[in-house]
């Protein structure tokens, strides 16, 4: 399994298991974060959870993470990540370490070129030893990282930048930094493929087009609709041609009252999210609802709306996700989590 398709179905698990929710999935934003560099500190019962890095100009440096997993894979540690970004005096991303207890240790670096602009991936990877299995948590170790400087000086960083580099995809850029057309080649498609990306004119993206090279077929396509507080994104997958499935997606926003609501339709049951936020724009509360989809992805939200869970989020004096109350309407379980910090700064 590789590393994306492991993350997304250990998302999806936790989700499901919790009522369409992530525990601890709230990014950490001070109210009044220090002029020097800082470290924040999160811990849950005594054990850490998360370790987040920031440099002088407010820009994350490292990020370490513990998260749950489903019981199945017996593993005696926690699925561990860490992260870290090395920016050029452009404030640019230069280098991506990508940690994975479990899929691996990965190195992306981006190099930009001019005339035309671009921006070229390249990737670099821990060796595997003889005895790897997938699955099995075998990075574990990688709980040894806990500031940036600790890593970028590990052996394993060394073992991995004398390694090959293997060019990832090319993209040619406009004048805003933003990708119009990105060359790669695709594993789920076992072809070169070519993604071209249209913007409107506020910078948000219209439409983006996945095409094969070996065939010249169109592979998936994207279509997003804004309207004045709203977004409705299609996105369309073909094989040989043919139009093999279809997903809808909606967003609106009510700036009025801080809230934001999330729509989407999966075998005839339209799916709603709430969100409301407090003045300081801190995510207090989303509210999941559940309805028969009858041709229309944004409709209003009335009592007639079955919930099936909600999730209260409660913060500290700085600003940081303190209390989390989950509680799953289908299953009549509650649960409750707290968190306690530690800030540290240069």
């Amino acid at each position: 399994m590789n590393k994306i398709k492991l993350i997304i179905f250990l998302l999806i698990i936790s989700q499901n298991i919790n009522g369409q929710f992530a525990f601890n999935n709230i990014e950490f934003k001070l109210k009044n974060p220090p002029s020097s560099s800082y470290k924040i500190i999160q811990t849950e019962k005594g054990k850490l959870k998360k370790i987040l890095e920031f440099s002088n100009d407010g820009k994350i440096i490292f990020d370490y993470r513990e998260t749950e997993i489903p019981p199945f894979f017996k593993w005696k540690e926690p699925h561990r990540f860490v992260y870290a970004n090395e920016y050029d005096a452009n404030g640019r991303i230069i280098k991506r370490y990508d940690f994975n207890s479990n899929a691996g240790l990965t190195i992306y670096s981006y190099v930009y070129g001019q005339n035309p602009l671009t921006k070229t991936l390249f990737k670099q990877e821990y060796p595997e030893t003889e005895d790897f299995k997938q699955n099995t948590n075998a990075y574990a170790f990688i709980s040894k990282f806990k500031n940036f400087v600790q890593l970028k000086n590990s052996k394993e960083v060394s073992t991995i930048i004398s390694s090959p580099k293997m060019k990832g995809y090319v993209e040619t850029l406009n004048q805003e930094n933003k990708p119009i057309n990105i060359k790669e080649f695709s594993r789920m498609y076992g072809d070169t493929i070519v993604t071209s990306i249209e913007y409107n004119t506020k910078g948000e993206e219209l439409s983006k087009k996945v095409v094969g090279t070996s065939t010249n077929e169109i592979k998936r396509e994207v279509i997003n609709e804004f309207g004045q507080n709203s977004e409705i994104t299609e996105i369309t997958n073909f094989r040989n041609g043919e139009k093999t499935s279809i997903y809808r997606f909606a967003e609106s926003k009510n700036p009025n009252e801080n809230t934001e609501t999330e729509y989407s339709e999966r075998n005839g049951i339209l799916n709603i999210r709430h969100k409301i936020f407090d003045k300081d724009r801190y995510l207090t509360k989303v509210t999941v609802f559940e309805t028969d989809f009858k041709g229309d992805l944004i409709i209003p939200l009335t009592s007639d709306l079955k919930k099936t869970s909600e999730m209260i989020y409660k913060y500290n004096k700085d600003g940081l996700l303190e209390k989390e109350i989950i509680t799953n309407y289908k299953t009549g379980k509650k649960d409750v989590r707290k968190y306690k910090y530690r800030i540290e700064s240069e």
